[in-house]
């Protein structure tokens, strides 16, 4: 069996408070059961929320773009947008007439093959999206059921009241408001990569009237009413009040939990819910799928107005002269082509009525130039789409191993978009490392270790030229030949001036020894210890799990934490034995935008006290000079 790890159960959110929600305005709060905030959720109690008259939607989703009523006339229309489908379709009416110089099956049957071909194109891919749909509610999460017991459920059957047990590594199945936790302080951590793209871990922290129910048999008898806003798209905020025991408890974004966010580094949690299905506020941001058309769909459109109008000019230049030349075949009583019989025709080539002739003229040339415009380029560009789509979900290249998916493209309207980016907008650092941190670099007391080479020294080298490996030829290049050390994740350091313990023959050694120390003591990791005592680190960003690890591998290992102190074991190269070292937290100063850094005040076992600092590195060093 894998070994069990135990979780240090801490009162971290004294620690962790840099990540703390913007709670709502009391003015909000005061709002409370007017309009935009008639929502009543009975806790506990989903059957009563019909009994009383309130009607809410079910926690089933649907994000297709079809149904059975509307497949085909949104399919129809969407098919009629295209300009050469729409002359294609009046051409087959007009085929109809004694106009067509051809039959109307001629003109129909390949109208209908391309737009069946591309209506089953289109069913195929909405199909799969029900099919992702399916698979979403049906997902099993438990839910309590009465008398303390708590049984697996359908995503889709969860009701606005029932009480919820996620546990670790799982999505949140909808809006929910955070009870409990397998803490004894109630906090847990949010992953919203889902939500906005952020990889970081958010933190969330129930109310301590709710810290005792961390058991399954406690929600035995739990009765709530919560009040609250109304369904809206607005992530980050919330206002509502839970009245339990005679009491009014506000509630704020910190109690809540979005669906589709996923539970990280928490054994479990309990919520109960407050908005299901297309309430929830994931569900109100969503969109109804669009109806997209790349610029290739858009520039043939352009081309086949241009052969319209080469069309419309040819038959109408052509019409004109039709009509001439038929009002001169009946020239005061003359019959000028007598072969064609003039004074004995149709409509259609009657001298006396020759604007009529020529329009009805222009009608049957429009027709039969009508091949001039290729209705099968559409079909043949569907067909390449299609195979694109294929090679795309095959492509080994676009296989994410770590996580074990492959690319799947869920519509294939936009492939050739792929190949016409020709500018890239990042907001931030961490969108373009996937948030993948490695220790490579440092530099203490003005000195720099670390021989390798970044992408980003590798990427500059290679724009002008140079060869970085020829210039680390006798450091990193050949280290990592004879390095046959497994890779350890976030570290890639190589510098044998300090590693190994070797640090200690360094004229700057003390202060290589703090800086190791800061990066082992000022943090929020939190350290999981398996029965071998092996240790790893939950980091709320990667850039801190870095540093915490980069400490350990070169002697200085974050151990354990408590409220009031942290524990590092420390390598002493001289005796070759491990020491561990209790520093006594004095106090944490919160992370900000404004500080731009994060500081603890230790006091070491020897009695010094310390403020240890890390952030920015253009204020740390302006501070350093103050």
């Amino acid at each position: 069996m894998a070994p069990t790890k135990r979780l240090e159960k801490l009162k971290l959110s004294t620690l962790l408070t840099f990540m703390r929600c913007h709670g709502g305005s009391s003015d909000d709060h005061l709002r409370i059961g007017t309009v935009g905030f008639s929502r009543v959720v009975y806790v506990n109690e989903p059957d009563r929320l019909e009994e009383e008259g309130f009607s809410y939607l079910l926690n089933e989703v649907s994000t297709t773009k079809y149904n059975l009523a509307t497949f085909l006339p949104k399919s129809l229309f969407e098919q009629f947008r295209r300009v050469a489908n729409f002359y294609f379709l009046v051409s087959g009416i007009l085929a109809l007439t004694p106009l067509a110089p051809y039959t109307a099956v001629s003109a129909l049957a390949p109208l209908c093959v391309v737009i069946v071909a591309t209506m089953a194109k289109e069913g195929v891919e909405d199909w799969r999206r029900k099919q992702q749909d399916h698979e979403l509610n049906n997902r099993i999460v438990k839910v309590h059921r009465g008398n303390g017991h708590f049984e697996e459920s359908k995503w889709k059957n969860i009701k606005v009241g029932d009480v919820i047990k996620v546990e670790k590594d799982n999505f949140f199945p909808a809006d929910m408001i955070l009870l409990s936790s397998n803490y004894p302080d109630g906090i847990c951590y949010v992953e919203t990569m889902n939500l906005d793209g952020e990889t970081n871990l958010k933190i969330k922290q129930a109310l301590k009237v709710t810290l005792d129910l961390h058991e399954d048999i406690k929600f035995r008898e739990v009765r709530q009413t919560i009040k609250c806003e109304d369904p809206n798209a607005n992530l980050y905020s919330f206002v509502g009040s839970m009245e339990w025991r005679g009491q009014q408890y506000p509630l704020s974004s910190l109690q809540l939990l979005l669906r589709d966010s996923k539970l990280r580094n928490t054994d479990y949690i309990y919520g109960a819910v407050i908005f299901t299905g297309h309430d929830t506020k994931v569900m109100q941001n969503a969109t109804d799928p669009p109806s997209k058309r790349s610029k290739v769909e858009k520039k043939m459109d352009q081309i086949i107005y241009l052969l319209m109008s080469s069309l419309l000019m040819i038959a109408l230049l052509g019409s004109v002269f039709f009509g001439i030349w038929t009002k001169e075949d009946l020239r005061d009583g003359e019959l000028k082509r007598w072969y064609l019989r003039p004074d004995a025709t149709t409509i259609f080539y009657d001298p006396k009525r020759a604007a009529l002739a020529s329009f009805f003229h222009l009608l049957t040339s429009l027709m039969l130039y009508s091949y001039f415009i290729p209705i099968s380029l559409y079909i043949s560009i569907e067909m390449v789409k299609i195979l694109q789509a294929l090679f795309i979900n095959q492509d080994i290249r676009m296989y994410h191993e770590e996580s074990d998916k492959p690319t799947h493209a869920r519509t294939s309207n936009l492939n050739e978009e792929l190949g016409m980016v020709d500018t890239i907008l990042s907001d931030k650092t961490g969108t373009l490392t996937c948030n993948m941190m490695e220790f490579i670099k440092c530099s203490i007391a003005g000195t720099a270790y670390g021989q390798g080479v970044t992408e980003v020294e590798r990427a500059m080298a290679m724009r002008k030229g140079a060869r970085l490996d020829d210039d680390i030829e006798n450091g990193d290049h050949k280290d990592k030949k004879n390095d046959n050390s497994p890779h350890v994740k976030g570290f890639n350091f190589k510098d044998q001036r300090i590693m190994d313990g070797k640090w200690v023959h360094e004229p700057n050694r003390v202060m290589i020894r703090d800086f190791f120390r800061l990066l082992a003591i000022c943090h929020t990791c939190i350290a999981e210890i398996d029965e071998n005592e092996k240790v790893s680190y939950e980091a709320e960003s990667p850039d801190e799990a870095a540093f915490v690890i980069a400490a350990r591998e070169l002697g200085f290992e974050f151990y354990k934490r408590s409220l009031a102190t942290i524990i590092v074991r420390e390598r002493n190269p001289s005796q070759n034995v491990v020491e561990k070292r209790k520093y006594e937290l004095l106090n944490m100063l919160e992370f900000s935008s404004s500080r731009s850094r994060m500081s603890v005040i230790v006091k070491e076992p020897e009695g010094r006290i310390l403020l240890l600092s890390k952030g920015a590195d253009r204020l740390l060093i302006a501070l350093n000079g103050t």
